[in-house]
């Protein structure tokens, strides 16, 4: 059954390809393939030297992935709802994609309503196309989408230049002092997380708004945890002011680690940092976000996939998690230099710990180098894992704090999409 799902959405997207001259095929083919493969950054460089090759029709297709890979979520909402309104020339496994889009969009515009109202729609109408683990994964959304339905949208207010102090927690990792209402604790800044996140205590504690969802949440050692979620009317840090921010609730003992005696009181994810357009940390211990943006002149080297950044390094895609210590690096970087790495590292097991526990791998540990800013930076004692640990895995690795630490200064910039080291 599984076999004739992949024949059926095979064929959709061949025919899709073959509305176009034989020659036009190459390009879109190659065009798909990268996008299938979630590098985005080739598929962009590819799609802007051969604009003139593609039919109007893949055009729309193309820009509405590319527009919403690179945090332009209006502008990919206007080629899709195009594109579903044309519809009939459009096979119905690439419809799925552009439902999908739509959903991210949605979630990204802070328009609940919307992200319930099209997975609805895929799980009503798209059913067959769907592996078990996307329809159970989208039956997650349905949830989560349903019990947010009438949230107002975050609105962010930059009211001033803001340069804030951050200090390091035990783990290493840096957090913001945040305040609500007369009180303040320290959250982490994490961009990889999809949304941000704290304990059922602290929820309650800042008299936030709980809202029952029961959310499947993936922990970093792959368990699942149930959730549920929590409006806050208004954060502040430095001279911003947060409004009906979204927060994940996690049961008190998967925020603390008691061995250690490690409390995380909250995180801040990807829906607020995302809103500050651009942010400044530099080692000194500044958190710095302009109220006028950096010019910037060169290649994007920033995109999103869903709610999870990436960076370009070297031709390669990964995901980028500043609420990660260290690099890892996956199955797709060991594939790719397997016969080097075999000969120069022994294979060996290795933990990561997070919420949920500790989980065991198998893998090597190397020093790769990569080219940062024009600079050679090779990271020590990197974890590589030889099998996948996602089920849709396509990027080599997840960059941490180790790569950023060989800088003084990081800009993450969610406008223009870039990313600098200095």
């Amino acid at each position: 059954m599984k076999q004739f799902k992949e024949l059926v959405l095979l064929w959709g997207v061949l025919c899709f390809f073959n509305a176009c001259t034989s020659s036009r095929d190459v390009v879109f083919e190659k065009i798909y393939s990268l996008i299938e493969q979630e590098n985005f950054f080739k598929a962009k460089e590819f799609y802007d030297s051969n604009r003139n090759d593609f039919l109007q029709i893949h055009q729309n297709f193309i820009e509405a992935v590319l527009y919403n890979a690179f945090n332009q979520s209006e502008e990919s909402e206007n080629k899709i709802d195009f594109l579903i309104e044309n519809k009939k020339s459009i096979p119905d496994s690439l419809i799925i994609k552009l439902y999908a889009l739509k959903k991210d969009n949605s979630l990204k515009l802070f328009n609940y309503k919307e992200a319930k109202n099209v997975v609805s729609v895929i799980l009503n109408d798209y059913k067959e196309y769907l592996t078990e683990a996307q329809f159970k994964d989208y039956e997650n959304d349905l949830k989560l989408y349903t019990a947010l339905e009438n949230t107002p949208p975050q609105k962010v207010v930059i009211r001033k230049n803001s340069i804030i102090k951050t200090t390091k927690d035990m783990a290493g990792l840096t957090t913001l002092k945040v305040f609500i209402a007369s009180d303040s604790l320290d959250f982490i800044f994490d961009t990889g997380a999809n949304l941000s996140t704290t304990s059922m205590s602290i929820a309650e504690h800042f008299k936030m708004q709980i809202i029952t969802g029961n959310i499947d949440v993936g922990t970093a050692t792959s368990q699942k945890v149930i959730a549920q979620l929590a409006v806050c009317k208004k954060l502040t840090f430095g001279h911003i002011d947060v409004y009906n921010a979204v927060f994940l609730v996690l049961p008190n003992e998967f925020l603390y680690f008691p061995k250690d005696g490690y409390q995380i009181f909250g995180i801040l994810g990807f829906p607020i940092i995302q809103a500050l357009k651009e942010i400044h940390i530099s080692q000194d211990n500044k958190f710095i976000v302009p109220k006028k943006e950096t010019t910037f002149t060169g290649q994007s080297n920033f995109a999103m996939d869903g709610l999870m950044p990436m960076i370009y390094i070297d031709g390669k895609n990964f995901r980028f998690d500043t609420g990660a210590d260290f690099t890892v690096l996956y199955q797709k970087y060991y594939l790719e230099n397997q016969k080097e790495i075999e000969q120069k590292y022994q294979l060996q097991k290795f933990s990561f710990a997070g919420a949920g526990g500790k989980e065991e791998y198998e893998g090597f540990i190397i020093n790769p180098t990569f080219k940062v800013s024009g600079k050679d930076i090779t990271l020590k004692n990197v974890n590589l894992l030889k099998n996948k640990i996602y089920h849709d895995e396509s990027y080599y690795g997840n960059i941490g704090q180790d790569l950023i630490r060989q800088f003084d200064t990081m800009i993450l910039n969610f406008d223009q999409m870039f990313i600098k080291f200095e």
